[in-house]
């Protein structure tokens, strides 16, 4: 499936991303840098104030400037990184809405786009790349040395409109819903851990933890065809998400020791893949240990102090450690792509992960709940429908 036009005369440039030229594809690719044209209209977004305090302001709502899209934003997840955001663990922007994990409605077009009309339902990247880095010419922009995410630099989902660069943008079918569409990102980020991870119809892959992130990783895995599955979970809710997505192992790590585990259901081998989705040296430990020798661990969390970690299992076992960022091309075909198709087509049923909906106006309650596992929370909507 092709959800964007790319008939184009050298898919590995900065043409590959749509642009007209050189200026476009550099700096007008960000729209904090591109002259931005003020339209007597406001919006509602919702801003972080303080630590674990966000609130709805009134802010200027702009046209977008050449090569944007602006987007009438209909659904949004809260994501794990926004949550460390909202408690502080690392930067809160006070002029910026967050909220990256959004879909919506095409309500104008910056100048030079011509790939999208007025209307389209679509999914939206959380982040601008440059399209002229080394990284960005040959097609793996997720690298790009000038990336700028959606916040703090522009509104994000939790706002009314967000403005994007339209290489930012995937098409939708107009049949998926926007609660689908709010999800189409997550899973691009699990389907890329995946398919870094290397593992095939024949083989095992285990994952740490019950998130949104470590779910979507298993509904993946499942739909890839891998021979077995296993995930680790620390919540009622997790485990019963995982058994209707069709994990054929549920650890629960309050109660059962992770590596003896699966030492008992692989004969001492270990799982040919293991990706990890939670952070902290305990599971990076945990996944270099549950690996077997010249296996995979692919590195989704995010890591954000430093580890005491005990490397020389990795010399003996010769297993391979990688790191997996966001999305960008796996194969011939975005994980954007895949992902649209793999919701669009229910081989991953991923409404399954929503368990709580609160509108624009309600978001500090929505990042409660979100952040209070024990509420049964897994992924948590916020609607502007």
């Amino acid at each position: 499936m092709k959800s964007r036009k790319r008939a184009l005369e050298n898919p590995i440039s900065a043409r590959f991303f749509g642009c007209s030229d050189q200026q476009q594809a550099g700096s007008l690719r960000f729209p904090y840098l591109a002259p931005q044209r003020k339209i007597r209209m406001k919006m509602k977004a919702a801003i972080y104030t303080d630590i674990e305090q966000i609130a709805i302001r009134e802010v200027e709502r702009n046209e977008p400037p050449p090569g944007f899209v602006l987007v009438d934003t209909k659904q949004t997840g809260i994501c794990g990184s926004d949550l460390h955001s909202y408690f502080g663990h690392w930067g809160q922007s006070h002029e910026h809405a967050a909220g990256h994990e959004t879909c919506g409605v095409v309500t104008a077009l910056g100048d030079g786009v011509t790939e999208f009309d007025i209307g389209d339902k679509v999914a939206v990247e959380c982040f601008s790349h440059c399209g002229t880095c080394k990284y960005c010419e040959t097609g793996q922009y997720n690298l790009c040395f000038n990336r700028a995410w959606i916040s703090p630099n522009m509104h994000g989902g939790f706002a009314e409109y967000t403005a994007t660069h339209h290489s930012g943008l995937f098409k939708l079918p107009q049949r998926m819903t926007f609660e689908q569409g709010a999800l189409v990102e997550p899973l691009a980020v699990s389907h890329r851990a995946v398919a870094r991870s290397g593992a095939n119809a024949r083989d095992t892959i285990a994952i740490i933890g019950g998130g949104t992130i470590g779910q979507f990783c298993l509904a993946d895995a499942v739909a890839a065809g891998i021979k077995e599955t296993l995930i680790t979970v620390k919540y009622e809710q997790q485990a019963a998400l995982a058994k209707a997505l069709g994990a054929d192992h549920i650890v629960n790590v309050g109660d059962t020791d992770v590596g003896e585990y699966i030492k008992d259901v692989t004969n001492g081998i270990g799982f040919d893949a293991v990706i990890e989705t939670v952070g902290g040296a305990e599971n990076f430990n945990t996944a270099t240990t549950i690996v077997r020798k010249q296996g995979a661990v692919v590195l989704v969390a995010g890591y954000y102090k430093p580890l005491e970690v005990n490397l020389s299992t990795i010399v003996w076992s010769e297993a391979f450690i990688t790191g997996s960022n966001c999305y960008g091309y796996s194969g011939m075909e975005t994980d954007f792509e895949a992902a649209i198709e793999l919701i669009d087509t229910g081989k991953v049923d991923a409404t399954k992960l929503v368990t709580h909906y609160y509108p624009l106006d309600e978001i500090s309650e929505a990042f409660r709940v979100s952040a209070d596992k024990t509420s049964g929370a897994i992924k948590v909507h916020v609607c502007q429908e």
